[in-house]
């Protein structure tokens, strides 16, 4: 696995559609900066890149990628994010906190039959590894209620039930996999609450390094 590159904190935030991703990626990045920190957020896939553009141009069309091209397309947005964004913040010291990141391909496109080991390694020769991966973790269910009562356009191609039980399948299976790198949290709760107790666990996280 390669090493971040700097004295920066690289932090990545994954869970299923509905989980709340967007929304404490940043209350977190905005918590840090009260506290001094020279936070950052990002996101995949990238709005900038042309992969990232096709990928999120296809979220919402009749029928998915090929999965075989929405995971090449997924990897080319990914070494374009760490180039332009990800390794530069770290070299200047900041912590970084992207919403999505090479685990997310893992369950997604594995969720699609694709090996997810392969989709792993294949990653993990562009990619360098983040410092913590908070999953948030919520049932099928409840996510797609969240999507529906909050997302005028209803569910996207990517969050169909079967598919995301699988989703969520691959995501527990890799925090058991890398338990030091995951932090499992429970985000049934209202958002300030889980807001808390992820706020309370980065505090502690970044006093210890």
């Amino acid at each position: 696995m390669l090493e971040s590159p700097s004295s920066g904190v690289f932090i990545c935030v994954e869970g299923i559609d509905g989980s709340g991703k967007t929304t404490h990626s940043r209350l977190l990045v905005g918590y840090l900066c009260s506290l001094g920190f020279d936070a950052v957020y990002t996101t995949e896939p990238t709005r900038y890149s042309l992969p990232g553009r096709r990928l999120r141009e296809s979220f919402f069309a009749p029928e998915r990628l090929p999965v075989e091209e929405e995971f090449r397309l997924f990897l080319e947005d990914r070494v374009i994010h760490l180039r332009a964004e990800v390794i530069p913040l770290l070299k200047d010291g900041k912590v970084v906190i992207t919403d999505r990141y090479y685990f997310s391909s893992v369950a997604y496109q594995g969720s699609r039959g694709l090996d997810w080991n392969y989709i792993l390694e294949e990653n993990l020769k562009v990619a360098i590894v983040p410092n913590l991966v908070l999953l948030l973790d919520l049932s099928v269910d409840e996510a797609l209620a969240r999507i529906s009562a909050d997302r005028e356009e209803g569910v996207n191609t990517f969050e169909k039930k079967e598919n995301l039980q699988k989703v969520n399948d691959i995501y527990l299976k890799l925090a058991e996999k890398f338990p030091k790198l995951f932090h499992v949290i429970d985000v049934h709760n209202s958002i300030q609450t889980v807001q808390e107790e992820l706020q309370t666990f980065i505090s502690n996280f970044l006093e210890k390094r």
